[in-house]
């Protein structure tokens, strides 16, 4: 099992944030850490062409600019503007896209097109073209809803088929493809290289010879709240596992041997409660060129998820996502977290690599970005730059007459007038609690200050302690504790 959190994220930073949104607070925090200027916005089109495909894009907008002020790049989500919206457009339409992978020779499955008006004789004489197990799945479609796997005959196609029609009415077109059998990946490139892969297993549970399957699978939910990606993606007990379960001649209630993997789904959307492996070094090298291939078969795409699916024989391209969501790279459930917004800002920003490795301890509040954008107090955000140099914390306790003469208030103003970030609180014992953390020299100097204190307190002793938790950009003054 993975650590639940890589080295340059903890738990204080990312709370309450989840989602996409989490995607745009990775890309925009390596960006602002790297002292590149941060601006959010409530409403990109005023600044930005750049192509919004499906969501809302209150915070998940923004731009990065160098300190030149030449250089600024617009960002939806994990994609930024060197992709081109005609890029976009082009593989958020499936059947568009296998044209072009085609013309590059590059391996998708066999397939077909319908609508809503193709008749039922017309669309059984274009499968004859193709061979059973198959796929079915919406045109324009995301997160595999939507997605029937190994359909094995005509009965269980326009099954499929009647509750894509029941379940999404607003759906034009559907592919019908070749089910090819394989391991599912997500390959993350950016300007020709794979920065990432993952290893997308379709939801399971391993059996212990003494719980349930559906007691499984509540324990397999509770570990999945650990880790922040999938904490709002669990296994959901539905018709489609009820199913699944019973091809396989078991029910929920069975109870399965000891280390029998019980697959629960067909799809491995982690969405749909899939697990999400790093095989980043794992994949093979001829995966992971027509992974690349891929990417380059679209004009201007740059940088983009690649899903594949590999086996024995082959490596098959299943479709490539523009807007990728990223952050299952950084939270696997196992193997090693994969920075990739660093990998795609080295790209869009290459003077600034390793800008941020000095600042894994810092971070800005995306909760109070979130609110001042929805109600809509600003139309632009810009945030207050990221300390430059290398950071460095410290942690001070402060003894004597320090609490009720205005101690707090007058360490947060020196703190600011030095450019430190943190925060002070008055502890139960009488102490004061100062955290700090900026630039070495003021950090390091600090103490005297905090020594020194205002003219109603009398400061009998300074301890100084290694911090080694993340602190938040500005000081505050925080609660008793």
């Amino acid at each position: 099992m993975a650590e639940t959190f890589p080295y340059w994220i903890t738990q204080r930073m990312i709370k309450g944030v989840r989602g996409f949104n989490l995607d745009a607070y990775l890309m925009a925090l390596e960006g602002w850490r790297r002292g590149l200027t941060l601006t959010w916005y409530f409403d990109p089109s005023e600044v930005t062409d750049l192509k919004i495909i499906g969501f809302n894009p209150l915070g998940k907008t923004f731009s990065l600019t160098a300190n030149d002020q030449e250089q600024t790049h617009y960002f939806y989500r994990s994609r930024g503007d060197k992709v081109a919206n005609e890029a976009v457009e082009i593989v958020h339409q499936k059947d568009v896209a296998k044209q072009y992978f085609n013309k590059a020779s590059v391996p998708t499955p066999k397939g077909i097109m319908i609508d809503k008006v193709t008749q039922k004789e017309e669309m059984l004489k274009q499968l004859n073209s193709l061979q059973y197990p198959l796929v079915v799945k919406p045109v324009h479609g995301s997160l595999g809803k939507g997605v029937t796997t190994n359909i094995q005959n005509e009965t269980e196609l326009f099954k499929a088929i009647k509750d894509i029609e029941i379940k999404y009415e607003d759906y034009h077109q559907i592919i019908i493809e070749e089910y090819v059998e394989g391991d599912e990946y997500r390959v993350y490139v950016v300007n020709n290289e794979v920065v990432a892969a993952t290893k997308r297993i379709a939801a399971n549970v391993l059996g212990d010879g003494v719980h349930t399957i559906e007691q499984l699978i509540e324990q397999k939910n509770k570990d999945r709240k650990n880790n922040p990606y999938l904490a709002r993606k669990p296994i959901e007990v539905d018709e489609t596992v009820i199913a699944f379960l019973e091809k396989q001649d078991l029910t929920i209630d069975s109870v399965p041997e000891n280390n029998q993997i019980v697959r629960l789904k067909g799809q491995a959307n982690i969405s749909a409660g899939g697990d999400p492996v790093d095989a980043t070094d794992s994949l093979d090298s001829t995966s992971k060129q027509i992974a690349i291939d891929a990417i380059k078969a679209i004009p201007n795409l740059h940088h983009a998820g690649v899903d594949i699916i590999v086996n024995d024989e082959e490596t098959i391209v299943l479709e490539v996502n523009a807007t990728a969501d990223i952050t299952m790279h950084v939270f696997p459930l196992e193997g090693e977290p994969r920075n990739v917004p660093a990998d795609i800002l080295n790209y869009y920003y290459p003077d600034t690599i390793d800008n941020a490795k000095d600042k894994t301890s810092i971070y800005f509040d995306y909760k109070d970005i979130q609110s001042i954008l929805r109600k809509k107090l600003a139309q632009e955000l810009t945030i207050t730059d990221a300390p430059t140099g290398k950071f460095q914390t410290a942690r001070y306790i402060v003894s004597g007459k320090v609490q009720n003469v205005g101690y707090r208030n007058w360490i947060r103003r020196q703190a600011l007038r030095k450019g430190l970030h943190g925060y002070t609180r008055n502890l139960k014992n009488k102490n004061v609690v100062v955290v700090v953390g900026g630039d070495e020299k003021q950090v390091e100097s600090f103490e005297k200050i905090c020594a020194r204190g205002p003219v109603k307190a009398k400061v009998s002793k300074v301890s100084k302690l290694k911090w080694e938790s993340s602190i938040k950009s500005g000081f505050e003054i925080r609660k008793t504790k």
